[in-house]
């Protein structure tokens, strides 16, 4: 690893994972008055809410008969500003050493962190699709070839081809 980080840069808990789970975590954490910080591969906070159904609603969270996953990705980020932790985006940890006096090193390939407690709310971890390898594709993505709905009002009118045969195919479908 490298140097390692000053007294100054520990933090009470890290979470490594911004999704649903991690934001809360780190609200809750906030609530406590820990000094936390979130880390996440994907350069957004929310996750998979954020990386591949930003549209769609979900039916099974508290206090929400339904919520569009984007929303709640907001509402969980601005519930996290009342005690705000320090976030680090587009950072996948690949090292993780518990030192001698019981904290813990992160290693990534931006920086090191130093925290009493580490908590892993990775879900699926970073989303990477499946490309297609078909000539002429690369040239094509993100103009007329995607891998995730981002907004689907882009789409709307429009004759598609939905290709997959995952949930998310079928739902976009």
């Amino acid at each position: 690893m490298e140097r390692v980080p000053e007294e100054k840069d520990m933090f009470d808990i890290t979470i490594i994972g911004a999704g649903p789970t991690g934001l809360f975590g780190a609200f809750y954490a906030g609530m406590r008055g820990l000094k936390t910080k979130v880390i996440d591969a994907l350069p957004d906070l929310g996750g998979q809410l954020t990386a591949l159904y930003p549209e769609k609603y979900i039916y099974d969270t508290p206090g929400h008969p339904k919520v569009l996953s984007k929303d709640l990705v907001k509402l969980l980020h601005e519930q996290t500003l009342l005690f705000p932790p320090t976030f680090c985006l587009d950072e996948e940890i690949v090292g993780l050493e518990k030192l001698e006096d019981g904290t813990f090193l992160l290693q990534s390939k931006e920086a090191v962190h130093r925290s009493k407690v580490v908590i892993i709310c990775a879900g699926i971890g970073a989303f990477s699709p499946n490309r297609h390898a078909a000539p002429g594709v690369a040239e094509l993505e993100g103009k007329r070839v995607h891998y995730k709905v981002k907004e689907k009002d882009l789409f709307r009118g429009k004759r598609l081809l939905v290709i997959g045969g995952g949930d998310s195919a079928v739902d976009w479908a």
